[in-house]
């Protein structure tokens, strides 16, 4: 089972429904809940929304113990008892659990490899050049993804249902936005785990800031299964960022809360070797050497 895998477990709205519902009823046996969210109607897929809840009980968002199945430990108290504030804030839970290392063990693997393929499909999207990336139809991304990766193997995304669905996860786990187009931006994403990265409103090095970063979010810049994706890239077909140079996708989701006053730079006469963003066209734009927490806060429950 794997997230993208859309025919039979990959929903976004499937997850929601079987976390509401668990949220609202509790413990139950499994036939119960499924048959709360709906899985003797005949509009309802019953295959796909118990390959939704088996997938990510295999991700460990759900347990069962004798006969009753409920979310696990410790996301079960993060969610709480509120069913619209556990739908609020499971995006980020959902997003830190596909994250996970364990989730991620065979990376490569194309079949059973859990929240791999999308780990895969978020690295690959980040790492393009957001500004020129042509998010309208899967024949461009199909097109680029096979100029670019060396392994055809390793390809992130094999058709277009995988790639729409990758779409969706994106938006719902805060890596990109719908629209006209689809634009691939972390900002949401990044929103979530800043104050974990800061300590008592304490200016970081950026560059510290960034290894803190791609720790909680690997599929960004330096992170663990970014590199993993690069690596499989041609130097013909894909320019990786200069030392100290962040990618685009990167910058834009940094100058976006810089904006809002989430984040600020500081700037400081030492010798502090920062950090340099990307622009429209490549450009090198504006580079920090400090970053600290800002006094806006936007509710990221």
């Amino acid at each position: 089972m794997t997230v993208l895998n859309q025919a039979s477990d990959g929903q976004v709205n499937t997850l929601i429904m079987l976390v509401r519902t668990s949220v609202r009823f509790g413990p139950r046996s499994r036939a119960d809940l499924l048959g709360m969210c709906g899985a003797d109607l005949e509009a309802v897929d019953k295959a796909k929304l118990n390959g939704s809840f088996l997938t990510w009980s295999d991700l460990g968002l759900f347990e069962t113990i004798g006969d009753l199945t409920a979310l696990s430990e410790p996301y079960r108290s993060r969610l709480g008892n509120d069913v619209a504030k556990a739908e609020a804030r499971l995006p980020g839970i959902a997003r830190e659990i596909a994250l996970l290392p364990e989730n991620n063990a065979r990376f490569w693997e194309q079949k059973n490899s859990k929240s791999a393929d999308l780990s895969r499909g978020l690295s690959w999207m980040l790492a393009q050049d957001v500004y020129t990336l042509d998010t309208s139809n899967h024949k461009a991304i199909e097109d680029l993804e096979a100029l670019q990766v060396k392994d055809l193997t390793k390809r992130m995304l094999q058709n277009d249902t995988r790639y729409n669905t990758l779409k969706s996860w994106m938006s719902y786990l805060g890596f990109g936005r719908e629209g006209a187009l689809f634009v691939v931006d972390p900002t949401v994403a990044l929103r979530g785990v800043i104050d974990d990265l800061f300590d008592s409103g304490a200016s970081l090095p950026a560059r510290v800031f960034l290894s803190k970063l791609s720790e909680r979010l690997p599929v960004l810049d330096t992170g663990l299964y970014r590199v993993r994706v690069e690596d499989t890239l041609k130097d013909s077909a894909w320019e990786p960022a200069a030392e100290g140079v962040l990618s685009s996708s990167l910058s834009r989701a940094i100058e976006r809360l810089v904006d809002t006053g989430e984040l600020e730079f500081d700037q400081r006469d030492d010798n502090e070797e920062g950090l340099q963003m990307t622009g429209v066209g490549g450009r090198r734009w504006r580079s920090f050497p400090y970053i600290r927490r800002g006094p806006v806060r936007l509710d990221v429950v």
